[in-house]
């Protein structure tokens, strides 16, 4: 017994020796580098807050705060709830569902490149083909800037990103849907229950832990998304879909203000992982109750 632990300790010796040094190590340099002022390449001293307290009075970083907020609070929420809707429609057994369950995954495994030029052309104020159309349909008066306008910028990359996350969303809780035991829905078709009633009863607490694993992940996916915004606005048009992880890369790799974008690295782990632990608390009743299932 002793002999099979101390085994299966050496399996997995592998794993923590890469999770220590791709993970611990690259986030212990990232805070050790945002305590430390940095002057034209040279070190300037370490252990002061100079770094955030830049930040604060950067009105971008503030506007940059309120895009992320947007990008990740309301593209999570968006992906999920349409995630729902699709894999619920996805759920049911049709000819035409069994096709869009191989088809819908097309979104989601094309490259980011191909899938930001794509909707960059569609998207454009002049030759894309959604504000032509919309043109000619007469619902708008003239061709609209999506990625041009401040106004409409944030939120015309989170339909892209919708369209980009959601498929595997859709699917993974399409088999979350399909594995709700037909008893238990026949029992409250019996019953006298709605179908809303059905769907909000019997398969909402049944999907919970998948819909909270999924919900949790697509978070971190969002958080984590830099190519498609960088690719189609670049942050612009003055900053109005800056994001952190556009801001960050901008500040590092354009300005080379090394220590600023660590410490805004350092309030992205931060928010992230308070918004994860919060939904986490939230939903520890449901994902314990189904996980012991």
């Amino acid at each position: 017994m002793q002999n099979d632990r101390l085994l299966a300790y050496f399996m997995i010796l592998p794993v923590v020796i890469a999770v220590l040094a791709f993970v611990i190590g690259p986030t212990y340099n990232v805070a050790t580098l945002s305590l430390t002022k940095i002057v034209m390449g040279q070190e300037r001293g370490f252990g002061t807050f100079s770094n955030f307290t830049s930040l604060t009075a950067d009105p971008v970083f503030w506007l940059v705060m309120k895009n992320t907020a947007i990008w990740i609070l309301g593209g999570t929420c968006l992906c999920v709830l349409v995630g729902l809707g699709v894999g619920t429609f996805l759920a049911v057994d049709s000819k035409l569902t069994g096709a869009l369950r191989a088809l819908i995954l097309l979104p989601w495994v094309l490259p980011d490149v191909v899938t930001a030029m794509a909707w960059k052309w569609m998207l454009h104020g002049q030759v894309g083909i959604i504000g032509q159309t919309l043109e000619s349909t007469g619902m708008t008066e003239g061709t609209i800037s999506f990625l041009g306008d401040p106004n409409l910028v944030m939120w015309a990359l989170v339909v892209v990103l919708i369209w980009r996350k959601m498929p595997l969303v859709a699917l993974i809780l399409c088999a979350a849907i399909r594995s709700v035991p037909d008893d238990q829905i026949e029992a409250a078709r019996m019953d006298g229950a709605s179908p809303l009633e059905r769907f909000r009863f019997v398969i909402i607490p049944n999907i919970a832990f998948s819909l909270t694993a999924v919900t949790v992940i697509s978070m971190i996916w969002i958080t984590a998304e830099f190519a498609l915004p960088w690719i189609m606005t670049g942050g612009g048009p003055a900053n109005a879909s800056q994001i952190m992880s556009t801001y960050i890369y901008q500040q590092s790799f354009e300005f080379f203000n090394w220590g600023v974008a660590s410490a805004m690295s350092v309030i992205n782990l931060v928010m992230l992982a308070s918004i994860v632990a919060l939904y986490l608390y939230i939903n520890r009743r449901s994902w314990a109750s189904e996980g012991s299932e």
